[in-house]
């Protein structure tokens, strides 16, 4: 499968009560040191959407979001663009900068202690019906892409890759499990500096 379109989405674990209107400072901070590679274009606030995408980090290839779809609240990231490259080496770049950005949250001293991000857990979300429809086997294309980066971020660990049971007219959503597990470890995994 060449999908270009993607979302990966980690979630936050239970916590403290979080006024997300400081995603709207961090993020602005952000664009203003050039904390990301790529280019930082801007930040929107869509908290006023229920169960919507919250407020965003708009960049060049990628939209980060702390997003509430579903009723759950997490980090998702939002693939624009292929790059030319195959999606099981998007897929892995996706996954390496969404770990770079949920580390860079929780390390931010405004959030200290109201979020930490489950590291063993993730959604792919497919953001193209036509390629990667919501279908068994759309989801039979797509598993050995997941399978494959899986094993580079969990490595030597067991992990279950299924299909999220939704209604067929969704996005194919492909559910990553490894247990639980600190966001943080994930960084040594991927081989990223800690923040």
């Amino acid at each position: 499968m060449n999908l270009e379109r993607f979302c990966l989405k980690f979630f936050a674990r239970p916590g403290a009560p979080l006024d997300d209107a400081v995603f709207i400072d961090i993020f602005h901070d952000w664009i203003r040191l050039k904390k990301l590679p790529g280019i930082l274009l801007d930040v929107a606030d869509y908290r006023h959407v229920p169960e919507g995408p919250g407020v965003m980090l708009i960049t060049h290839d990628i939209n980060f979001g702390m997003d509430y779809s579903s009723g759950a609240f997490g980090l998702l990231a939002q693939r624009k663009r292929g790059l030319g490259r195959s999606h099981q080496e998007n897929l892995l770049e996706l996954a390496r900068a969404t770990i770079t950005f949920g580390a860079l949250l929780e390390a931010d001293p405004r959030l200290t202690g109201q979020l930490k991000l489950e590291g063993g857990v993730f959604h792919y979300i497919a953001n193209d019906r036509l390629l990667a429809p919501n279908t068994e086997a759309g989801f039979a294309a797509l598993q050995p892409d997941l399978a494959a980066v899986a094993a580079l971020i969990y490595p030597g660990q067991q992990v279950s890759i299924t299909r999220l049971s939704n209604d067929p007219r969704e996005r194919l959503t492909g559910v990553v499990d490894a247990g639980s597990l600190n966001f943080s470890v994930l960084l040594e995994t991927v081989g990223i500096a800690a923040p």
